[in-house]
């Protein structure tokens, strides 16, 4: 997945939070390995791999899970 596809998945979901008074702020970011598997809630979201060139260019971002909830 590339980061633009999850940019244009939170502003649709965005969009429609608005008939309901809500934001993107009231809803959870949670993540499954497959749809049968627990659930984990994410906590942070941390830049991960950057260009071997220059080291600069960020390459990938992670979406992270706190240790205690693992």
């Amino acid at each position: 997945m590339k980061a633009s596809n999850l940019k244009d998945f939170l502003l649709k979901i965005e969009s429609e939070l608005i008939y309901s008074g809500r934001t993107l702020e009231d809803v959870d970011v949670n993540f499954r390995y497959h749809n049968d598997s627990e659930v984990y809630r994410l906590n942070h979201v941390e830049e991960d791999l950057f260009d071997p060139e220059t080291n600069n260019i960020v390459e990938s971002i992670i979406l992270k899970v706190d240790q205690d909830e693992e």
